[in-house]
């Protein structure tokens, strides 16, 4: 508060300051997963008590090279969210692993102590996401690590650490013929515009591999014929087909199974 005096009066003004709000819940705070390195958990420990809900789905335990994943972030019970940060490293060293990039209500973040982390785009949320494409082949064990805090400045703190170990080589997957069909996976997913589809077949016989689109109808056919027994990578390019969700589908003789893709234009 100040005094002024004008014409023999003295009139007060009232100034009120206006705090940041990083300065009273680190909401804005990055560089702060708590990885190797970087400034330590402040988007989490700086402040609160143990015991936040703060969950992470779809960061694998086994990670394909090159794949892209879709890391989901919530919470099973209290608060919402109020900030967190994270990133992914190899090992237990500095290093990145992988790209990070951002996804429903996220940013990613660059700073002298964390380049490449990703947190919340805006404070107070029940969940978001984020994608993540996996490293090079050989690169080996990588970690996430996770700062989150939940509620006011006193609320829950969640700190965690998720281990994902590499798939073996393509190689030495070669040696061994599979012994049931199976859709092993597709990436990346999400796509756009295009994705690999990988499958395996035991034996040979008649081979066939559709995608559906969501109300059932059959939108490409990518193989249709006699395949030996083995192991298969099939390239669909969905450009002129809107973003959406679709099933692929393998028929091998009288047998199939689907999986379920996605995508993002």
């Amino acid at each position: 508060m100040s005094m002024k005096i004008m014409f023999g009066k003295i009139i007060t003004i009232a100034v009120f300051l206006s705090l940041p709000m990083a300065a009273f819940g680190r909401t804005n705070y990055i560089g702060y997963s708590g990885a190797p390195g970087t400034a330590g958990r402040c988007a989490s420990s700086c402040h609160g008590t143990t015991g936040g809900t703060i969950i992470v789905d779809g960061f694998p335990t086994q990670y394909t090279p090159g794949q892209t994943y879709t890391i989901s972030i919530g919470h099973n019970g209290g608060s919402t969210i109020r900030q967190f940060n994270g990133s992914v490293r190899i090992g237990t060293g500095t290093q990145n692993a992988g790209i990070i990039t951002a996804g429903t209500n996220t940013a990613t973040y660059n700073t002298f102590v964390e380049s490449n982390g990703v947190h919340l785009s805006a404070s107070n949320l029940d969940n978001a996401s984020f994608f993540w494409t996996a490293p090079a082949a050989g690169t080996g064990e990588v970690k996430l690590y996770l700062a989150g805090h939940q509620g006011l400045t006193g609320g829950a703190n969640t700190d965690l650490i998720l281990t994902a170990s590499e798939m073996t080589s393509a190689i030495d997957d070669e040696l061994s013929l599979p012994t049931k069909i199976a859709v092993i996976n597709n990436y990346p997913n999400p796509f756009n515009p295009k994705t690999t589809i990988h499958y395996e077949i035991p034996q040979s016989g008649r081979v066939a591999l559709d995608i559906f689109d969501i109300q059932g109808k059959k939108v490409a056919n990518l193989f249709d014929g006699v395949s030996e027994a083995g192991k298969y990578d099939i390239v669909w390019n969905a450009s002129h087909q809107p973003s959406g969700i679709y099933f692929c589908r393998l028929v091998v003789d009288n047998e199939s199974i689907s999986k379920m893709i996605t995508l993002l234009k």
